[in-house]
């Protein structure tokens, strides 16, 4: 349960800037929900529809819950088991992605390079037995893409690459 909520914690550390950010205002609109700060760009959960998302991590997905905090979009899905979450950055370089990359070590999960991807990515898994989170995080230019979900980063790759081919 720890490691659980760790890693919720994480997804709002990843994204953060050195200042804290002032409390998000909710605003309530048609699928997808939003949280909002202030606008992050052309970037929305639009961008990962549950459709497009679902198939490709083979889940039942619904309804993604959005918020929107200054450079940073985060979908978070209804269905498909455990947390699945959708997280766009912008203005992301080497070393805000490096800090990232940190985070998850630094909360003692294990972290692997993924060659190849994009210009830079990493995978992490936390759990065990049934219940297991993969995330992927992948850097396209200033773009971060993060995936996290039950499915097996063979489809997370395959999200990463159609979410990055849908911007």
């Amino acid at each position: 349960m720890k490691k659980a909520l760790v890693a919720i914690g994480l997804f709002g550390l990843v994204g953060c800037t050195a200042a804290p950010a002032p409390t998000p205002a909710v605003t309530t609109t048609s699928a997808p929900t939003t949280t909002q700060t202030q606008a992050a760009g052309d970037l929305d959960c639009s961008k990962a529809p549950e459709e497009v998302v679902g198939a490709a991590l083979q889940l039942n997905l619904a309804h993604p819950k959005q918020t929107v905090n200054q450079n940073v979009v985060v979908c978070q899905y209804e269905g498909g088991g455990v947390n699945t979450t959708v997280r766009f950055q912008t203005g992301s370089d080497a070393a805000a992605f490096a800090q990232g990359k940190k985070g998850f070590t630094d909360s003692g999960q294990r972290v692997a390079d993924l060659g190849g991807f994009f210009d830079e990515a990493y995978t992490s898994t936390l759990g065990a037995g049934e219940v297991v989170q993969n995330t992927l995080v992948a850097r396209k230019g200033d773009t971060e893409i993060l995936v996290t979900s039950a499915a097996n980063f063979e489809q997370e790759k395959k999200l990463v690459t159609e979410l990055f081919g849908r911007l």
